[in-house]
């Protein structure tokens, strides 16, 4: 959201030639999250952590916030330190 926090979704389907990026609420819902709605907006929340904004444009919710697709970056680490005292 405004947080600049860059949270990653799974458990996600992939639809070729689909424009946008749809969330898919029963996935969320069957994740452990709650949705409340209400003057056109909807809260997605974990626990007590929102998780998700969106606003109600038509008959859809918009997500409040940025979507950035691409390769995840991976990093790993090697804990062998060898020094001799």
């Amino acid at each position: 959201m405004f947080d600049r926090v860059i949270k990653t979704l799974t458990e996600v389907r992939h639809v070729p030639d689909l424009r946008k990026c749809l969330i898919s609420l029963g996935i969320l819902d069957a994740s452990g999250c709650t949705f409340t709605g209400s003057d056109d907006t909807i809260k997605v929340k974990k626990g007590a952590l929102v998780v998700m904004k969106g606003e109600k444009i038509g008959s859809l919710y918009r997500l409040i916030g940025e979507t950035i697709t691409g390769d995840a970056a991976v990093t790993s680490f090697l804990d062998n330190d060898n020094t001799m005292l």
